[in-house]
């Protein structure tokens, strides 16, 4: 009978965990690219000014897609988390 020597099982439960845990983070990112422009989200919900639509907070959170300085901006409720919209702030002038 043979068996998978211990070192292999360990190293193919890493590689498993690992991808595991990339394909997760792959689809948080996708889900951040497909979240609606600000004013298709305004219109889909019939707000005037964003608000959370799972809470109705107004305390709204943004950060960039790829990096702080990014000018691609993902925009979250700051109580419950729920990715609302994106929108891309103007480059600064240097």
């Amino acid at each position: 009978m043979s068996s998978i020597p211990f070192p292999i099982l360990f190293i193919m439960l890493v590689f498993f965990t690992m991808w595991m845990i990339l394909r997760k983070f792959n689809r948080i990112e996708q889900q951040k690219r497909d979240l609606p422009e600000l004013g298709a989200y305004l219109a889909a919900h019939g707000q005037a000014a964003p608000r959370c639509v799972a809470c109705g907070a107004a305390e709204l959170k943004d950060e960039g897609l790829t990096h702080g300085k990014d000018e691609r901006r993902i925009v979250s409720c700051g109580t419950c988390r729920t990715l609302l919209y994106r929108f891309v702030r103007p480059a600064e002038e240097q």
